[in-house]
């Protein structure tokens, strides 16, 4: 195997030091990346990480690996593998002290109030929850506990939309519960976080993060082998356990992202009468392709059937989309 990177990890234990190397290597065309224990008193012991062709999975598992060492307290002797420049250039913003020291704190009994009123405000409102307040900012709300609008502004995620929608009701929760610090909070904050704290804080979110990353890529693999296979929207549907409009919405973007997805769409279309087809056809070079929903409308008039026969009109849309996408590209 060719080393084509090579970095070297310490790790500070007791008296001790743990020591090991990340590499990428390649080999015929095949990429690896992994992690190297090189004790001076034991055997090496090597963790692959990833094996395969795919270059953008390799740096999808790779950035995975090293955020996890770098959470479990490892530091490189090269810096800067995830950022842009090195730790000791990196200056902590209010924004990142703030959300670390509220990660640190438990707030769960007024947070799990916080929840109850951001429920009630998503049904109310017909929203997703995280739209009304993220899990981050009602950890934040829990810690500072804001008792008017004026500290409320202060809160990361406050800005005058939210302030103006919520406040009230944010300041009329929250100002009776008791507290020991005050406002302006980066008054104290920056003193509270060390910078030990602060940086396994940032490493654990890029953990969180690159693992994501890494997820969404090996299911994109998963999905585009299915394809190839030619699997139906049913059978991706129970290999990738989303539901059918995830599943639609995935296929969309790969094909924007220039994947080959015909083979899919050609067999859920292949039952379509060729009326309905060219029906839809007709209406995208009228109307456009790029909402659906005039199209519902041009092609089956105002739908009054139950909500399951309406998603099955949609996805019916949505594969015609992608044929129609596909033969305009073919056509310039």
């Amino acid at each position: 195997m060719q080393v084509v990177f090579l970095n070297q990890f310490d790790r500070i234990v007791g008296q001790g030091e743990d020591r090991a190397q990340v590499f990428i290597g390649e080999e015929q065309g095949v990429w690896s990346a992994g992690w190297r224990s090189i004790q001076p008193t034991a055997a090496e012991q090597e963790d692959l990480w990833y094996e395969g062709m795919s270059w953008e999975e390799l740096l999808a598992a790779f950035r995975h690996g090293v955020a996890c060492k770098l959470s479990q307290g490892f530091r490189p002797m090269l810096d800067g593998m995830l950022e842009e420049a090195p730790l000791w250039e990196r200056r902590p913003s209010a924004l990142t002290l703030l959300q670390c020291y509220a990660d640190m704190q438990d707030a769960t009994e007024t947070g799990n109030k916080l929840r109850i009123w951001r429920r009630a405000r998503a049904t109310e409102e017909k929203k997703s929850a995280y739209l009304i307040a993220t899990n981050r900012e009602l950890q934040m709300l829990a810690v500072y506990l804001p008792q008017s609008l004026e500290e409320l502004i202060q809160i990361p995620g406050y800005g005058q939309v939210k302030l103006e929608r919520y406040g009230k009701e944010l300041v009329e929760l929250l100002k009776d519960i008791p507290r020991k610090h005050t406002f302006p909070l980066l008054t104290w904050v920056s003193k509270e976080v060390t910078e030990e704290q602060r940086s396994s804080w940032i490493f654990k979110q890029k953990e969180e993060k690159y693992s994501k990353v890494l997820a969404s890529v090996r299911e994109k693999r998963t999905l585009l082998l299915g394809i190839r296979e030619g699997r139906t929207l049913t059978d991706l549907e129970n290999l990738l356990q989303c539901t059918r409009r995830q599943l639609l919405e995935r296929i969309e973007q790969l094909d924007e992202e220039g994947y080959d997805v015909q083979r899919v769409v050609e067999q859920e279309l292949a039952t379509l009468p060729d009326e309905e087809c060219e029906q839809i056809e007709t209406a995208m070079k009228e109307l456009g392709d790029q909402y659906l929903k005039p199209l519902m409308h041009k092609v089956y008039g105002d739908i009054q059937a139950n909500a399951k026969d309406t998603e099955g009109k949609y996805e019916k849309l949505r594969m015609m989309r992608l044929r129609y996408r596909k033969l305009s590209r073919s056509a310039i």
